[in-house]
């Protein structure tokens, strides 16, 4: 009996054992297969990461080309145009259509004027002998060149303060009244003067000062055929009154950049017509993201 009860004992144990043995084993299978699992799950996380990553930098990548992309100006019968990274509803901008349709605020002062090393109107005063620095080389350039080829130019009037524009569209207007005053003289905050970027230009003989008889000398031909090679318009030519709203005038050029001036020259057309092209390239910067809204 004895060893019966001792073989049923030793038999109990090894059924013991082998169930512990199970169970270890069952538990040791079932951490290791949580590892493991976690170990995939931290890869799967891990090279989701990555993924988002490298997709992000991708999408930043394709959107910094994007934005670096050049937009084109394509006015009729002319040379594209590469258009300016810049806000061209700005004052400052050298492509700011100012009109009696485009106002900007009256207070406006350029940063940055100053008298260009050509001959001036030395009875003016120092502001309206001076234009933006940043044009100075350009009309220097301009006044060189002419100078070269026989002709004598002067800066009549250059920048104009919305103060010293009153007091010239008042005086106007008050022999011809309001109306007709404006069809000549801009009222602040409408004036290319208060920019800094347009001049009254005259033979230093004083010959047609103001006066359209100016295009028919040698120097007001001479301005009209070339001024677009320094980046300089006629701002209000003939023929065009009702889109410039402005009556025609031989002496009054604009900065626009050479370009720009090159491709209104080719195309006939003024500033105002060719603003809904800017308009649609200014709407392509702002949709790729190179320039941004101003607040």
């Amino acid at each position: 009996m004895l060893i019966r009860k001792t073989s049923q004992k030793v038999i109990i144990t090894r059924i013991i054992i082998i169930v512990l043995a199970v169970c270890i084993v069952g538990i040791g299978a079932y951490v290791g297969y949580r590892y493991v699992d976690q170990q995939m799950t931290i890869q799967r996380e891990k090279q989701a990461e990555i993924d988002r990553i490298a997709a992000e930098k991708a999408a930043a990548e394709a959107a910094e080309a994007k934005r670096k992309e050049p937009v084109y100006i394509n006015l009729p019968e002319a040379q594209p145009v590469r258009a300016l990274v810049e806000d061209y509803s700005l004052p400052s901008s050298i492509w700011a259509l100012i009109s009696k349709t485009h106002p900007f605020a009256v207070d406006y002062v350029p940063p940055n004027l100053k008298i260009p090393a050509v001959i001036t109107r030395e009875d003016k005063s120092l502001d309206e002998r001076s234009l933006r620095a940043d044009i100075e080389q350009p009309i220097v350039d301009m006044f060189t060149a002419a100078e070269a080829a026989g002709h004598h130019l002067m800066i009549g009037s250059g920048y104009r303060s919305a103060a010293l524009q009153k007091i010239y569209f008042d005086s106007l207007a008050s022999s011809i009244g309001e109306a007709l005053a404006n069809q000549s003289i801009a009222i602040p905050g409408q004036s290319e003067h208060q920019t800094g970027l347009a001049a009254d230009i005259s033979s230093t003989s004083f010959g047609c000062y103001l006066d359209n008889c100016f295009a028919a000398t040698g120097d007001g031909q001479w301005l009209a055929d070339n001024s677009y090679l320094y980046g300089f318009i006629l701002r209000y030519p003939e023929g065009k009154e009702i889109i410039t709203g402005y009556q025609y005038e031989s002496w009054h050029f604009r900065y626009v950049g050479v370009e720009l001036a090159t491709a209104l020259h080719a195309s006939g057309l003024t500033l105002d017509e060719a603003w809904p092209y800017l308009q649609t390239a200014d709407a392509t910067l702002r949709q790729n993201g190179t320039i941004e809204l101003q607040p």
